[in-house]
Order: C-alpha cells, then sequence, then structure tokens
C-alpha cells in the first residue's frame, strides 16, 4: 500500500472515530435526558399522592366536626341538663347554666384545637408538595446538564479527530 492510500485510511479513520463519539455521545446524551425524566416523573407521582391524602384528612376533619358537635349537644349538654332537671334546678339561671356554659366552652376549646391541628397538617402537606416539585425540577436539572456534558464530550471528541485528520493530512502534502 502507497504512503498516499494510508495517509488517506488513516484522515478517514480518525474522522469516522470522531462522528462515531458524537452520535454515541449524542445517544447517552439522549438517554440521560430520558431517565432524568422518568425519574421526575416518579418523584411527581408523590404530589397527587400527597393531594389525595389532603382530600382524605379534610373530609375526615369535616365529618368530625359535624359529629362532634351533635355528640357534645347530644350526651355532654344532654346529660347536664337531664341530671340537674331531674334534681328540680332551674335550667335558666345559676350553676345549671354556669356547667353547660363551660361545657359549651371546653367544646368549643376542643373544635378549635382540632382545626388548628387540621390546618397544621394541610401545611405540612403544602410544605411536602412544593419539596417534592422541587426535586422533581432538580433532577430534571441534572439531567440535563448530565446530557449537556455528553454532548460536549461528543463535540470535543470530533474536532479532535478532525484536527488529527488535518494535521496527518497537512504531514502528508508537506513532504
Amino acid at each position: 500500500m502507497s504512503l498516499a492510500a494510508l495517509t488517506a485510511l488513516k484522515i478517514g479513520t480518525d474522522l469516522l472515530s470522531g462522528f462515531t463519539a458524537k452520535k454515541a455521545s449524542n445517544r447517552a446524551a439522549s438517554r440521560a435526558a430520558e431517565a432524568a425524566e422518568f425519574n421526575a416523573k416518579i418523584i411527581e407521582r408523590d404530589i397527587d399522592l400527597l393531594t389525595r391524602q389532603r382530600q382524605i384528612i379534610n373530609a375526615n376533619f369535616a365529618a368530625s366536626q359535624g359529629r362532634n358537635a351533635r355528640a357534645f349537644e347530644r350526651d355532654v349538654q344532654g346529660a347536664a341538663r337531664a341530671g340537674f332537671a331531674y334534681a328540680g334546678f332551674d335550667l335558666s339561671q345559676g350553676t345549671a347554666i354556669e356547667v353547660l356554659r363551660e361545657n359549651a366552652r371546653e367544646f368549643d376549646y376542643e373544635q378549635e384545637s382540632e382545626e388548628f391541628n387540621n390546618s397544621i397538617t394541610n401545611m405540612q402537606i403544602d410544605d411536602a408538595i412544593e419539596e417534592t416539585k422541587l426535586q422533581a425540577e432538580l433532577t430534571r436539572m441534572t439531567g440535563q446538564a448530565n446530557a449537556s456534558g455528553l454532548r460536549a464530550s461528543g463535540t470535543a471528541s470530533l474536532i479532535k479527530s478532525i484536527g488529527s485528520a488535518g494535521a496527518t493530512g497537512m504531514e502528508y502534502y508537506r513532504k
């Protein structure tokens, strides 16, 4: 084989190597971006679960508020009224009405406490949803950064192989 043929073969293999490396890097970059998107979607699935959790908690809270009010009136206040009335006390004034009012204040406090706890739970769920969104976005950004790095690596390989092929060609024509 002649020197010209060997030089042409070297230039061709250098260029082929660069284009192959670039193509492989682009495929790897595409896979990295796909993997990051897949992981982000898995993370975002938790947002739906947290939203459902909030709906269940709020539905239970609403049901419990109504049930508690009925039970309080029926059981606690009813028992107090019945006890005082049975003992012959006037229920419109005095100790009997004070007991009923104290019971009502205690009930109101318990209801407000439950409402406060429910609002804290909702805030915690809101925070978890926001954190989940940020994790998904970070996963996407990491995947994009990896993909960009892989593409840059492929471009660098292509440029290097073109440079090598050019240098080989220049060397041959100098002789």
